[in-house]
């Protein structure tokens, strides 16, 4: 187990073993990820590496000002790393695309450790309706940009359904300043 702090940052628990859930923001909470060129870059970016970095993917989401992430790096310092190659790669692909070179795309990342299975399934939840709660979308297997369609695929939507009624996020909501 490591810490990590800066002044300017929020700090870091860096633990092997352990399930991850992280939120990042655009700066000022701009409306970058626009377009579906934008989003799908983003969704591509982060499945190339957590293959590189070989981590498990739990549940993501992305939206046009910020996402969500549920994984477990291979070890606890990968996350930075990863973290850090996630932002790096897509802020310069976004900046790319928009031909705003030099932008900056990222504010930051908050990171919270999972503390256990109920804290697991809420925040899985919660990833998958997001979408939901800031009204992209009525259900969450109308949006694209999110795991909850691989969950569909070779399951019935009874097992996510049972899931949603046994681990509601409605008190997580209430946090969400996004």
């Amino acid at each position: 187990m490591k810490w990590s702090t800066s002044p300017h940052r929020p700090p870091h628990l860096y633990m092997d073993n352990a399930w991850y859930f992280v939120t990042a923001s655009t700066l000022n909470k701009t409306h970058i990820l626009a377009t579906p060129a934008h989003l799908n870059l983003w969704v591509q970016t982060l499945k190339t590496l957590a293959l590189e970095f070989k981590i498990v993917l739990a549940a993501w989401t992305i939206l046009q000002n910020h996402y969500h992430i549920l994984f477990m790096p291979a070890a606890g310092r990968d996350l930075s790393a990863f973290m850090k190659r996630l932002h790096g790669i897509t802020s310069r692909q976004l900046n790319l695309l928009d031909n705003q070179q030099g932008r900056k795309v990222w504010y930051s990342y908050w990171d919270t450790c999972i503390r256990g299975e109920h804290d697991f399934w809420t925040r899985l939840n919660y990833i998958h309706y997001n979408p939901v709660k800031h009204g992209y979308v009525g259900n969450p297997e109308d949006w694209e940009y999110s795991s909850y369609r691989f969950y569909l695929r070779g399951n019935d939507n009874g097992w996510l359904k049972a899931c949603e009624q046994e681990y509601p996020v409605q008190s997580l909501f209430d946090d969400d300043k996004f």
